[in-house]
Formats: C-alpha cells, structure tokens, sequence
C-alpha cells in the first residue's frame, strides 16, 4: 500500500522523517518496502493562469499565450500543448526556473518573445502525461509556488500490509498504528451527518443476508456535470497509485483510501429496471465490467443487480452499463459489508482482483459504512454540489461478525515472551489497542475493536503486546532443555548425511511454499490435480504442491533472472498427492557442472551428473549397487531424457531434463535437470558386515562387448554379476563408445572383472570358467559379441 506521509501527518503528527518512520513501522509488523520522496519543483515554477490565447504569425501549431502569473504581473509565452485554453491554470516555469538538467529562459520562437513555459506533469516529474499541459484547479492562487500548492514536499511509503492486517489499508489504519507505536495522540477528521434535502431513495433488497449483512446506500440528484475534481484530492490518490477518473468516482476512491471502505457510485438513471437487489447470480448470467472485461458469471457469486439484471460484482467492480460518465446528474453512492468468505468466491471464480476487492477479502470494518457513506456526501456536495436524499441501511446484525471479549493473564505473557514487562506498560499496550479494558483480579478482561480481525483468544493479545512493547527490547535467552539422549540406530540415515552429500556437490537448500502455482503445476504433473486451498494468499499460490519441482522451479527462475551461470538447488519437503502425503527428496540442476577454472575444460551439466549425485546419495543406504536408472517417459521430462529410479525392485523416484515445451514457455533455452526421490527408500542403512582383507592377488579380466545401442548397461551389469558368481569381487564400466568403425545401431562397452578369494590364489582355470559364463550368458540374454 502507497500512504504520503503528508496526508498520515495530518491524522498523527509524529515528528519523524520518512526514513525514522519507516523505520518505526516496520519494527512494528507493517513493512515498509521503500520510502520515495515526491520529486520537488524549482521554486520559480508557479500557478500560472492563462487570459488570452492566440494563433502563432509564423506557426499556426503554435499559440500566443498572456499568462498572469502573481497579481498585476503577466508575461507571454509561446505554447503547443493541443489543451491550453483561457480561463485555465498551468503550472508556469518562469525564466531562472530548472526542469531536469535545462534552465528556462526567456528567448525568441519565431520571431516572438516567449517568457517562460506552461508545463506538462511529465516535464515536472510528477505524472506520466507529456502530451497535455498539467490542468490545475480553476481556483489555484495564481503566482503560488508549485511546490506549496501542490504540497510536494513530501515522501511516500510503500508499506507491505500482511494479510491478518485488513485494517492497515487505509491512512486511518496507518494513523491508528503509528499512534500506538509513538504514542502521540490521533487527529480524526470532523465527519458529521450531512442532512438529507430531500427524501428521493432507492428501492434497495438484500437477498444474499448470509453474503451481505449490511448494505447502505444513499441517491445524491443535480450534481454538477462540470465539476472537478480538486488538486489536493488529485495528488494524493496520484501519490497512492490511483488515476483520476471523474470527480465521483474519484471520491469513492479517495474515501476507500482514506476510512479503508471500498465505496462504489451507480448512475440510476441508466438502470434498466430501477431498483438495487443484492442477491446471488444465477446459471447463464453474463456482466460487461468497467474494464471492458465481459463475465460469464458463476452461479452463486453475489452480484448487485438492478430488478432485472446484474450491473455489478459485488465488492469486486461495477458493470459497464451503470456507470459513471461525463453527462452524470444522479448518483446512488454504495457502501457495504461483502463477507471475506463471498468475496473470495467471485476473485477465484472470475480471476479478477481490485483494491477494493482486496479490501474486502482481508475484512473490513463492519461498523464503518455509515460513516463513510457521510464523509463522501460531503465530500461530494463539496466538489459538485448535489441535493442527498436520506441515508439507506439494510443490516441484519445477528449476520455480522461480533467480537467477543477474552482475559489476558498477567503471568501468562512472561511464561510466553520470557520477559517480565511492568504491568502499568502492559496496560497501557492493551488500552491503545483495544476498544475497553477492565482489570480484573491477576489480569485484564479486554474487548477489541470491530475492525481487528486478527484479535480474538488471549495469544493474539500477548503476540500484540509483544509486538507494540517491541521485539528489539525482548532479550534473546537460550533455554536449556534436560532431555534425555535418543536413541539412534546405526542403520537409520538421518537427513543431515544426505545435505552433507549435497552440500559438498555444491548444492544449496530451498525452502520453497507447500502451495504453489496452479498452471505450472498442470504442465509438471497434468495427471494430478493439486488440491485448491480454500483461502489462498495469492492466485500463483492456489494449490497444495503434488511435486517438489514448481517450488525449486521458480526459484531457478528468480536466479535465471539475474543472469546465475550455475544453479544447483535442493529441497526436502511433504508433497500432497491424492492417496496422501509424501515426504521427497527434490533437487534442480542447471549451467555449469563445475564453476569455470584453468585447469578443467568448461562443460555444461548432464543427467549422468545428476546419476551420479543419486547413486551417492543411496550409497549412504551401503546398497548403492541395488539402485537401478530405467529410461522411461515420465510427466514434466523430456521425452529423450527421462528416467525412473527403482531400488530393490520398488518404483521410488524419477529424473531427468525438464521439458523443452515448459522452458520455452518461460523463456529458458538451455536444458534444466531435474530428480526426486522418496525418502523413505533412504531411511534404513545395512549393517556394516566386516571382513578380512585377502592376503593373495587379485586376477583382472578386462572385457568389451558389442551390443545393440538400447541395451540399458545397468543390465549387463547384473548378468554379470550373477553369472560370474562369488569369485567376482569388483566389476567397474570403464568405456562406452559408438562411432566410427562401429555400426549405427551398435555400441561397444568395456568392463574390468576383478576376481580374488581370501583363502588361496585363483588358477588361470577358474577364472576361464567364470569369464567363459559370463561371455555365454551375456550371448544369450543380450546377442553380445566379445570384441577381440
């Protein structure tokens, strides 16, 4: 949320810079990503208003222009802005003035004296628009300086609102908080009771009572269709990240920022069938949104609907059809409490979200729609007059939410923070942050406010103690457990071997959400549907994880953008699938396989890095050799590059390249590598079997076999352990090669036989036996050929 600390200074005077303040928001729980000074003018840039125009001699896109500039003073200036206009006022940079890096001075344009220069808000820094001069108010005060009048003094914070906070987003919110945090006292602005003038009303009906327990409205008629909205109203929604629109519409924003209610404007006159019925969409229902967005809407999203037909989502946007234009004489002002529950629904329904949508998500303040239907009366017959008819209110109270009242133990907070703060201070936290305290006999009986959702059961109390009193000012004490030593067996492999053994590959833990994003998923794993998380904290984060990889992927991303040449990430992490929790073992490979040096040739990494890497890893179990790499397609992998791990026979994971389809998409266009693994496959170790070390010689066989290329090695391998027998003590690859002198369809591999028994030497003639088995089983099975 964008706030000027300007506008909070007039709720709380705290007497901080940007920088202190900022400071002290953030130590409080309210995050202050950046703190942005409002980019000030030269002092000899001011109010500026034009009384005639005329056509350049020379140049008919030119325009004469005598502007007044301070009382009796004018100068002329020559102008090509296509919306300068007598009667108006510009900003006026007068000779001697700085934009940017060029000083303004008074010169000749064809052939006419130009004494300075109507501005735009681009040229100024302090808007986007560089097409059209800045229009500023009818009634600015013509020669004040831009910098007073448009109060740029002044900085903006960028505060990161945590979602149990839904009270933050607003400047009354922001004010509440530094008033506790300081200490100083808060300046509400006068809002009292505008009466009506006349007694016009809506015929209004709340069907949907459970989704909207309160619903206020209120009909303004005649207001003025040349009103506009006023320069101090401009800059502060421009400073929080909003457009100025109409002058209506502008109010609803600006007391939405403001109070923290989101307000919306209807015209009824273009009501189809005049009447507002809250109520719930029916099948087949379609809505045109502001944004020129056209909705097939969900049956059960609460709507606003006119007797007919729906003219808006409910606290999410207004249709197109009722909306506020330039030639608007009537406004029916709306300002409700849509439940966080129904506001959900229609986000995740329709993939839309607002700021007022995220309002009302979070909560907001039940009782606060009165009193922001009277502030933007008033605010309204201010700026373009209008004759308010009476305020309309349809609540259902047993419907809204209720707070209910809880004790706070005075020793329970020491046993909980581990700190001792004097009962006095403790008080005085509870009585700024709650709406009553009563003492009561070892402690406090409190009742919040309507609009702390987040304070409910005495924990929430002590958390809001702590966090006002301060975290800096509560020690850090190490507890000292007496607990008696567990047991741990040999064979048990903990997982701080296995982040050893990637540690020292080089590779780096994640801790990645256990939701993730829908549409990555979907392409990872298309077959398994994530479960959708009822409340999620972001439409990216809407689905229980049914793999480690959407985690570890968009955290390669996140390195990818800043140009990392090698990313080597691990994570070890429950997946949620439909027969139930796993426990896995993920990891993600990409770049260089070793960091680039002098005396290693630059290479990238390839999947038998990442088989080398899991064959250490089940090493750990002492049966490393049991492991076996099938090649088989597997969702997410590459077709060419993809395999499935199985240990004792049992299915327990898969690796390989990520596939081409889901990296171009994310604009990746080098191969990424990935695996994952069930840990319990890596739970259990084998006992260690001692034996003696043989004291004859080992006889070595070294064999090369010419075989069809789909072979997979890892099966030659085992024929030749089983057919060697126990004479085999070691059997090592130690070449593979395809090419020229072999044909295309063949490969050649190479294997060194070692064979030794610790009793006695072996004779030439047991070893003939042994390799002569296991040439002839290796015919058998696989058409091998020895290669002489």
């Amino acid at each position: 949320m964008l706030i000027s600390c300007r506008w909070l200074d007039e709720w709380v005077r705290t007497y901080l810079d940007e920088t202190e303040l900022a400071h002290k928001l953030t130590m409080g729980g309210l995050e202050v990503n950046e703190s942005t000074r409002i980019n000030q003018c030269h002092d000899d840039i001011v109010v500026g208003k034009v009384l005639e125009v005329a056509t350049h001699p020379e140049n008919p896109e030119l325009k004469l222009c005598m502007v007044a500039c301070g009382p009796q003073q004018t100068v002329d200036v020559v102008c090509g802005a296509p919306n300068v206009a007598p009667g108006f006022a510009y900003p006026l940079a007068l000779p001697g003035a700085v934009i940017g890096e060029r000083e303004i001075r008074a010169k000749f344009i064809r052939g006419t004296r130009s004494e300075g220069m109507l501005c735009s808000a681009k040229e100024l820094g302090i808007g986007e628009d560089s097409d059209r001069l800045l229009e500023l108010s009818e009634d600015a005060p013509v020669g004040a300086i831009l910098n007073d009048y448009l109060q740029l003094d002044d900085a903006v914070l960028d505060i990161e609102v945590t979602p149990n906070r839904a009270d933050c987003f607003s400047v009354a919110g922001i004010a509440r908080e530094v008033s506790i945090l300081t200490g100083n006292a808060i300046q509400f602005p006068e809002i009292q009771s505008v009466q009506r003038a006349n007694y016009t009303e809506m015929p209004v009906r709340v069907e949907s009572v459970e989704d909207c327990p309160r619903y206020v409205g209120r009909m303004i008629e005649n207001i003025s269709t040349r009103a506009v909205t006023p320069d101090w109203m401009r800059e502060r929604l421009r400073r929080s990240g909003l457009r100025c629109l109409h002058p209506i519409v502008d109010v609803t924003n600006y007391v939405m920022l403001e109070l923290g209610q989101p307000m919306h404007a209807f015209d009824p006159d273009l009501l189809d069938a005049p009447g507002i019925v809250v109520r719930h969409a029916v099948k087949g229902e379609t809505l045109d949104l502001l944004d020129g967005s056209k909705l097939k809407l969900v049956e059960g999203t609460q709507v606003i609907a006119d007797l007919e037909n729906p003219i808006g989502l409910a606290g999410v946007m207004g249709g197109v059809s009722t909306g506020i234009h330039a030639e608007t004489q009537n406004v029916f002002l709306e300002a409700a409490f849509f439940t966080p529950k129904a506001a959900r629904f229609s986000v995740r329904s329709h993939n839309i979200r607002t700021d007022a949508s995220h309002r009302f998500e979070r909560g907001v303040d039940p009782h606060l729609q009165v009193l922001a239907m009277e502030r933007a009366t008033a605010l309204i017959l201010k700026i373009a007059g209008g004759q308010p008819g009476p305020v309309q209110n349809l609540s259902t109270s047993k419907q809204l939410p209720h707070k209910q009242a809880c004790m706070v133990r005075y020793n329970r907070i020491e046993r909980i923070l581990g700190v001792g703060i004097p009962r006095n201070e403790v008080e005085s936290i509870l009585v700024s942050v709650n709406k009553s305290v009563v003492p009561r006999s070892g402690g406090w009986k409190v009742m919040p406010y309507s609009y702390r959702f987040d304070l409910d059961e005495e924990h929430d109390q002590i958390e809001e103690i702590a966090r006002v009193y301060g975290y800096a000012k509560i020690p850090s004490n190490l507890r000292i457990r007496h607990e008696q030593p567990r047991n741990v067996s040999e064979t048990a492999v903990r997982s701080s071997e296995i982040r050893d053994v990637l540690h020292h590959a080089g590779y780096f833990e994640a801790i990645t959400y256990s939701f993730v994003d829908p549409e990555t998923q979907q392409k990872i794993t298309p077959s398994i549907a994530g479960k959708p998380l009822a409340n999620p904290i972001a439409e990216n984060l809407s689905v229980m994880r049914t793999s480690l990889w959407p985690g570890l992927f968009h955290a390669f991303q996140e390195n990818y953008r800043r140009r990392k040449e090698q990313v080597f990430l691990y994570e070890i992490g429950r997946i949620f699938l439909p027969e139930g929790e796993k426990n896995m073992l993920g990891g993600l490979a990409y770049g260089l396989a070793v960091s680039e040096q002098w005396a290693q040739e630059k290479r990238d990494v390839d999947f038998f890095d990442i088989k080398a890497l899991l064959t250490c890893i089940y090493d750990l179990t002492r049966a490393g050799d049991r492991v076996e790499f099938r090649a088989e397609n597997n969702e997410g992998l590459h077709p060419g590059c993809s395999a499935s791990i199985y240990f004792d026979e049992q299915h327990v994971g898969i690796a390989g390249q990520l596939h081409p389809a889901l990296l171009q998409q994310s604009g990746i266009g080098e191969p990424v590598y990935v695996y994952q693994l069930e840990m319990d496959s890596l739970a259990r170790r084998q006992r260690y079997q001692f034996k003696g070390v043989s004291r004859y010689p080992a006889i070595i066989r070294d064999l090369s076999f010419l075989l069809d290329r789909e072979i997979p090695v890892q099966h030659v391998e085992n024929t030749i352990r089983h057919s060697a027998g126990d004479l085999l003590t070691n059997l090592n690859l130690f070449d593979v090669y395809s090419g020229t002198g072999i044909d295309f369809n063949k490969k050649s591999v190479a294997f060194r036989l070692t064979f030794r028994l610790n009793s006695r030497t072996l004779t030439d003639q047991e070893i003939d036996v042994a390799v002569e088995a296991v040439i002839n089983q290796l015919n058998q099975e696989f058409n091998a050929k020895l290669r002489t």
